[in-house]
């Protein structure tokens, strides 16, 4: 042991600090990406969330449409048949409802279902729902501007926030109502089945 210079077990120190900086370098990046896969699942859970949201307000005013219709041309005294038949048909009316609200559904002329529904307040639901759709849309882009915004700068680099840029923009410039809905759908898709944002 006395032959070994001193400035040997220096340098093995040396070798075993820079070790454990690395380690714990590892560790903290460790830990912020597990922040960054947390924030990033909280927006996406979020978006989510408020869609099921607007869903199920259509789904609301879709059944309350349909009970009015059919109520008014059904009699009452209806055998228990009739009313088994009654909840698949209010179904089914609720459903196509809520497929003619869709801001995909198009919106030229007259489409025959909606033509018995304008008199129980179709024509006013849809453009409540096409705001609702609208302020979505606004909070969808906010939320993923901010997120991207209180990312690291090495994060900014990766193709996740790539993405996301890409996704908020599309949306943003997106014309029409429609089109903010399809670029939507293709990003949660994509999020959810894909695992690509």
């Amino acid at each position: 042991m006395a032959g070994v210079p001193i400035h040997k077990y220096f340098v093995v120190l040396l070798l075993l600090i820079g070790l454990a900086c690395t380690h714990a370098d590892n560790i903290e990046k460790s830990e912020i990406d597990k922040e960054t896969l947390t924030a990033r699942s909280r927006l996406f859970d979020s978006m989510f969330e408020d869609e099921l949201n607007l869903t199920k307000y259509a789904f609301e005013r879709g059944n309350e449409i349909c009970h009015k219709l059919h109520d008014e041309q059904v009699h009452k005294n209806e055998t228990s048949e009739e009313l088994d038949n009654r909840e698949m048909l209010l179904a089914a009316c609720a459903i196509c409802v809520v497929n003619r609200l869709d801001p995909i559904a198009s919106r030229r002329g007259d489409h025959p279902d909606e033509i018995p529904w304008r008199k129980y307040g179709f024509e006013d639901i849809r453009k409540v729902m096409d705001q609702k759709y609208e302020e979505f849309y606004v909070k969808i882009v906010r939320q993923i501007d901010e997120y991207v915004k209180g990312l690291t700068a090495e994060e900014h680099s990766r193709m996740t926030a790539e993405n996301l840029k890409m996704w908020s923009s599309e949306i943003k410039n997106a014309s029409t109502l429609a089109a903010k809905d399809m670029a939507f759908r293709k990003y949660m898709r994509f999020n959810y089945f894909e695992r690509g944002v």
